[in-house]
């Protein structure tokens, strides 16, 4: 009986173990994670191409530009000099986005910082590829679910 309990047993954690599949939630909505990507934690999903973080803001540090002092952060970090303000949209709220450059030991890194309010929650999102994106298109298709530009 205990065999049996065990075999019965080591069967359920298997199949629940190998049949999840790995999410992210944003702004409460579940968005499986594609097979090809990880999940590195709750709200960071890296790709082949493309590495994606979501960050919930509280509204006060939101207004009181946590955005901006992120990007100019980031920048820093990433030794980069231009970045170019865009128009994009988080799930089809007006955002406000800047995208920069920079050099990795693989070629060039572009990365996108899309901020603003969905859902009624202050979100930012960083996106970075190894294409720079001049259209939605050109946004892994993942991200897309997320941010998608004017074009």
């Amino acid at each position: 009986m205990k065999a049996l309990f065990l075999s019965l047993l080591l069967v359920c954690s298997a199949t629940f173990a190998f049949g999840q599949a790995d999410k992210v939630d944003f702004c409460g909505q579940q968005y499986a994670v594609p097979a090809d990507a990880s999940l590195l934690s709750p709200y960071e999903v890296k790709g082949p191409d493309f590495g994606l973080t979501l960050l919930y803001v509280n509204y006060a540090d939101f207004r009181n530009g946590m955005p901006a002092e992120f990007l100019k952060q980031r920048m820093k970090k990433m030794k980069s000099k231009e970045m170019q303000e865009i128009t994009c949209f988080i799930q089809e709220a007006p955002a406000k986005a800047y995208k920069f450059s920079y050099r990795t030991e693989t070629g060039m890194a572009y990365e996108l910082l899309a901020y603003g309010v969905t859902k009624g929650q202050p979100v930012v999102i960083q996106l970075v590829t190894e294409i720079d994106p001049y259209k939605s298109a050109e946004i892994p298709a993942f991200a897309r679910q997320f941010v998608r530009l004017e074009k």
